[in-house]
């Protein structure tokens, strides 16, 4: 299954702004134990992350690692509880023409990164907030 990934053409100059090009990365489930369990493709984006727990009022902060019709990956030093409901906010950089996201996600799973520093969280997208 694919997974999109952007590169730029070689040759751009700086006077032409260049147009990403996406490569398809795969995705989807499959059958192996040890195998890739997202359902629909997915699209690595770096950009800033704002979370904030559903039950609570601290706002605590991450960077996306990628995003798909149906669920989201960030690093965050914030460990959420499996199911717990958050609420995100992914701040793209200056000068993109990428609108930010406002939604709310459940959790699915939380992975150390760096041992007591950070945290993989992979979550599912409930909601599109405006």
């Amino acid at each position: 299954m694919p997974f999109a990934k952007t590169s730029f053409a070689e040759g751009d100059s700086e006077t032409h702004r260049a147009q990403p090009k996406l490569r398809v990365i795969n995705g989807g489930r499959t059958n192996s134990a040890k195998g890739e369990l997202r359902k629909s493709r997915r699209i690595p984006i770096q950009c800033r992350v704002e979370i904030k727990a559903q039950d609570g009022w601290e706002i605590h902060h991450g960077v996306s690692k990628d995003l798909g019709v149906d669920g989201v990956a960030f690093i965050t030093d914030y460990v959420p509880r499996f199911g717990q409901l958050l609420e995100i906010h992914l701040v793209p950089p200056q000068g993109s023409s990428i609108k930010p996201l406002r939604a709310l996600v459940q959790v699915r799973r939380c992975s150390q990164v760096v041992a007591g520093k950070e945290y993989e969280i992979g979550a599912a997208i409930m909601k599109i907030r405006g």
